[in-house]
């Protein structure tokens, strides 16, 4: 199996857990990161970040990274094709959790998402 094909099987594995992290009503997810918060908490409140955008930014990074990896040339179109996409799945993330109980959409997160796509884009453009 070519190392492409994988990374097209990691990337809908990736879209798939996002989904599946956004179903979550808002007492869940808080749940969640209440539980990652307790590991991360020090760390982060040292350098001022919240673990709900970092975990936003580095899950779309994973899939900026798999969707570049999953394709057979790295060039600039690759690049925007990629980002363009994960700025899409984005806002269809952020549509699909304005239906979920205790949830709702948020711009912020679209670009916080789409700035990790960029990310993970670039990174394996440099092939990591």
């Amino acid at each position: 199996m070519k190392v492409t094909n994988i990374f097209k099987v990691v990337s809908v594995g990736i879209m798939l857990l996002i989904f599946w992290f956004s179903d979550q009503n808002g007492e869940e997810s808080l749940k969640q990161s209440n539980f990652i918060l307790q590991y991360l908490k020090d760390l982060l409140e040292v350098v001022g970040l919240d673990v709900r955008k970092v975990a936003h930014f580095t899950i779309y990074m994973s899939l900026g990274i798999s969707l570049t990896l999953s394709r057979e040339k790295k060039n600039m179109r690759t690049f925007i094709e990629v980002v363009a996409f994960v700025f899409l799945y984005a806002c269809s993330d952020e549509f699909h959790q304005s239906f979920v109980p205790g949830r709702g959409p948020s711009f912020k997160d679209v670009f916080i998402d789409t700035c990790g796509g960029v990310t993970g884009s670039l990174l394996a453009r440099k092939k990591i």
